[in-house]
């Protein structure tokens, strides 16, 4: 009966995705709500369309550090939450009502790691504003789309030609 219990809770943790601390693909954990990743606002292209002045970049840089800062915290947690319930779950005396508490310290690791993510987010959309905001998510989309069509690698400009125009 163990053995049954056991495997049925291997299946449920990998159909979970106990392995993911970034949730869905593409979503980063937050839903679907996402900003650019790396310093973006870096790339003269954006930092132009954006209309953004040196202040506010001095500002992303700081948040973003902060931000990193603080993910490589949590992500480290998640991984030893993550360690902690595999060792469970890999006991010769299986405690289910320990699993379960394990699982529930590990889906909490995931969500703090999902909420900093979401709070830079939000940072982001109070420094831009509505307008940029909307801007910066349509720029995302529209990088987002080549990257999917695997007309570019990563989002920013071609290699070599500096254009964040998604080539045709």
């Amino acid at each position: 009966m163990k053995k049954v219990m056991l495997f049925v809770l291997i299946c449920f943790f990998a159909a979970s995705g106990i392995g993911l601390a970034k949730g869905p693909a593409g979503m980063g954990g937050t839903g679907g709500f996402t900003a650019p990743s790396g310093k973006w606002w870096r790339t003269p292209e954006v930092g132009k369309k954006l209309g953004l002045n040196k202040k506010e970049q001095q500002k992303l840089d700081e948040l973003f550090i902060q931000n990193r800062r603080r993910l490589i915290d949590l992500k480290t947690n998640v991984q030893k939450e993550k360690l902690e319930l595999e060792q469970i779950l890999e006991q010769q005396n299986f405690d289910e009502t320990a699993c379960m508490d394990r699982f529930k310290k590990f889906q909490g690791a995931r969500t703090n790691l999902c909420n900093e993510r979401f709070k830079f987010l939000v940072k982001v959309r109070k420094l831009l504003g509505l307008d940029r905001y909307r801007q910066l998510k349509t720029e995302f989309r529209d990088r987002r789309m080549c990257r999917t069509k695997g007309e570019q690698g990563r989002m920013g400009p071609m290699k070599g030609s500096g254009s964040w125009e998604c080539p045709r």
